[in-house]
């Protein structure tokens, strides 16, 4: 196997293989994308799928612009790739719902105004949430509710399996089953990367993309990133008539995303997740990490509360799992060189 490239990245979920695919577009011809595991046996494949224009106005105040036209870009990107390959692309739209007075008033009515609202945002009369949802949802449960049309819905696990197979068949090479242990520096560049199989790969590029375990890399060489890993869950009812047609919805009062996913409901709040450093072990890299107790919390907390919003609907856990999305502090998307060390990369958060 070849050991120089232009480039390597480390982690191979889906922002490792979109490195990749963009690397490519600017003519970076010699890639190698490294993981100790299969595509989507990770954090990637606990994703679910939703895709929108947070910034206009549901995201954190400082995100503007810049954030917005990454937001953009990315739904054009899963467009054009749902159009290549059965990625399980839906445009079924964002819906932002509030239950009580105070939930519209505080997050989702200023959406109507805010200065990056996206084109067809509306709020939704009683009558239009019945046909949207179908029946689905309990209009006494609902308050009101604004909607972003050209939100999106993918399945990550068929998403990344499709990137793969482009940059793959353009060039880049797949390197599974070796765990990046170490970054190679001389002279305040790096040189390459080694792995647990004692093997060194060689390149004056080395972009990390592997999430969770980015500054234990990091450390080795510079100071880490201001990130933090969080455990998140995410639940899976049984098959219920959910229509396919359901927009995501996000209700900022429960800290909840709903979507549907093969007829029953896909679903998380903020009960499900938890900092990595309050629970006592750690997932090893890619594996995805078991905390039945945020489970428990979760159903816990907020299983009445969704049961009376979705009426008709099986609620029960039929499948769950978990992933370890790593945050910024200030929850910026984090993409650029990392200090003191020449040609190394960090894209996280």
């Amino acid at each position: 196997m070849q050991q120089q490239f232009e480039a390597i990245i480390v982690g191979g979920g889906i922002l490792g293989w979109s490195t990749a695919y963009h690397l490519l577009t600017l003519g970076v011809q010699h890639i190698a994308v490294i993981d100790v595991t299969q595509p989507a046996n990770a954090t990637t494949g606990a994703g679910a799928g939703f895709v929108g224009t947070w910034a206009a106005g549901f995201g954190p105040s400082t995100w503007g612009e810049e954030e917005l036209a990454i937001e953009e870009y990315s739904l054009a990107y899963y467009r054009a790739l749902g159009q290549r390959h059965a990625i399980q692309l839906r445009t079924n739209g964002n819906l932002f719902v509030a239950r009580t007075a105070h939930g519209y008033t505080t997050w989702i009515a200023p959406m109507l105004t805010h200065r990056l609202t996206p084109h067809g945002t509306q709020a939704l009369s009683a009558g239009e949430l019945v046909e949207l949802s179908h029946g689905a949802l309990a209009l006494h449960e609902v308050y009101g509710a604004v909607y972003h049309p050209h939100g999106l819905q993918i399945h990550t696990t068929p998403t990344l399996d499709a990137m793969v197979h482009e940059a793959t068949h353009a060039g880049v090479t797949r390197i599974i089953g070796e765990l990046v242990t170490s970054i190679s520096v001389t002279d305040g560049r790096v040189t390459g990367v080694s792995t647990s199989t004692g093997t060194t790969y060689h390149a004056p590029h080395v972009i990390l993309a592997c999430g969770a375990w980015s500054n234990q890399l990091i450390g080795q060489v510079s100071d880490t990133l201001p990130l933090y890993r969080l455990v998140a869950t995410r639940v899976i009812s049984p098959s219920c008539g959910i229509p396919s047609s359901l927009p995501t919805l996000m209700i900022p009062e429960m800290g909840a995303w709903i979507r549907e996913h093969h007829g029953g409901l896909m679903w998380g709040t903020g009960d499900g997740y938890a900092p990595l450093h309050n629970l006592p072990t750690e997932a090893q890299p890619g594996t995805r990490p078991h905390h039945p107790e945020l489970l428990h919390q979760l159903t816990r907390t907020v299983g009445e509360s969704l049961q009376r919003l979705f009426p008709h609907a099986d609620i029960r856990v039929a499948e769950w799992t978990q992933g370890m999305p790593v945050y910024t502090v200030d929850r910026r998307f984090c993409a650029g060189a990392v200090p003191r060390v020449a040609g190394l990369w960090a894209v996280t958060g």
